[in-house]
């Protein structure tokens, strides 16, 4: 199987297919975003709800990340892996109640992981008590750019600053769990909105002056700021490593986890074999997600994401580059169909 056969079989069918759409979409304009709040469906991402007793213990020592030491109003990004220490999910992590008994967690999955996920936790779960339940009554919505004026006008508040923080807040009069996400961009920036489908109508109205974004924007966003995505950057075939979740998605500091010899191992040597770089490309459309790339006539790497960005004045994309040319400036050609196109790789997501 080439390495672009690999990427196309373990993509997650609707990641994927979301991507090929974004790379044919033509130039997106993410300035909007830095103008004021754009607001974002987020209906393809999936909620799970974990309750049990056991379950701050089981997860914790299923998950790459410090899972123990969180308290309500908390989260964390983490990856579940395999014994190989390669990811079957990545799952953004909140504490609702940190009740040991009649507490909960919620955790934010990417479209068509949810079952995967759950499926292969269910396979550790001996006697502890630990409960997955698919959430399919709330409806997800995101809050991206300067969103502060439109929230407050609304009658909300504010979770406290840090990734992945949260709380619940009243916007338009409607119960809306608001969580400090870092979708559009690295780093915190956005707001993500979890509001029962039955009281959506009212915070959609209390946010009716603020504009609405498609996914293909949010898209662009995302890759422009070189941020990576479960299902299509880094797939059931890479270590978490190798997407460079080391400092946001890995704790080396805690207990065994399935796959943590083998990622500790290759963290300690340095780097992975390849690593997820940013690239910049001077072309009219970007290209298609598993196009290969090329140095000196010699397979190197392969794209993920890619979109024409007006911003930038170019067209952007995410791809894996063998460590041996991931140097800043490195040229690289993308092999496609009908052309060659030459690359130039930029900074480590």
């Amino acid at each position: 199987m080439t390495t672009s056969q690999k990427l196309l079989t373990n993509a997650l069918p609707e990641v994927l297919i979301h991507a090929q759409s974004v790379a044919k979409a033509g130039v997106q304009d993410t300035s909007l975003l830095a103008s004021g709040p754009v607001l974002f469906s987020l209906q393809g991402m999936q909620l799970i709800e974990i309750a049990g007793r056991d379950r701050s213990r089981f997860l914790h020592a299923m998950l790459s990340a410090d899972i123990a030491s969180l308290a309500t109003g908390e989260g964390a990004w983490a990856t579940f892996n395999d014994v190989k220490g390669r990811t079957i999910s990545d799952l953004r992590l909140l504490v609702v109640d940190d009740d040991r008994k009649d507490g909960s967690m919620l955790a934010l999955v990417e479209s068509g992981a949810r079952e995967v996920l759950t499926e292969a936790l269910d396979k550790f779960i001996i006697a502890e008590k630990v409960y997955f339940e698919n959430l399919e009554s709330h409806s997800l919505w995101l809050l991206a750019g300067d969103y502060e004026k439109s929230l407050v006008s609304a009658g909300a508040s504010l979770p406290k600053d840090g990734l992945l923080a949260h709380h619940v807040a009243q916007v338009g009069g409607a119960e809306v769990r608001l969580v400090r996400l870092d979708r559009s961009h690295a780093e915190a920036r956005d707001l993500l909105l979890i509001v029962a489908t039955s009281d959506e109508e009212l915070m959609l109205n209390a946010l009716s002056a603020v504009p609405r974004g498609d996914s293909v924007l949010l898209e662009a966003a995302r890759i422009e700021s070189g941020q990576p995505r479960f299902g299509i950057d880094f797939t059931r075939a890479n270590i978490p490593l190798e997407a460079g979740l080391a400092d946001r998605a890995l704790n080396f500091n805690k207990g065994c986890y399935p796959g943590q010899e083998v990622i500790c191992r290759i963290n300690s040597l340095g780097a992975p074999a390849r690593r997820l770089m940013r690239l910049s490309i001077a072309a009219d459309a970007a290209p298609e997600p598993a196009s290969l790339l090329f140095r000196n006539g010699k397979e190197v790497g392969y794209i993920t994401s890619a979109v024409r960005s007006q911003r930038l004045g170019y067209v952007v994309a995410l791809g894996y580059v063998g460590k041996r040319h991931c140097d800043k400036g490195t040229e690289l050609q993308i092999a496609e169909p009908e052309s060659v196109t030459s690359a130039q790789v930029g900074d480590a997501v």
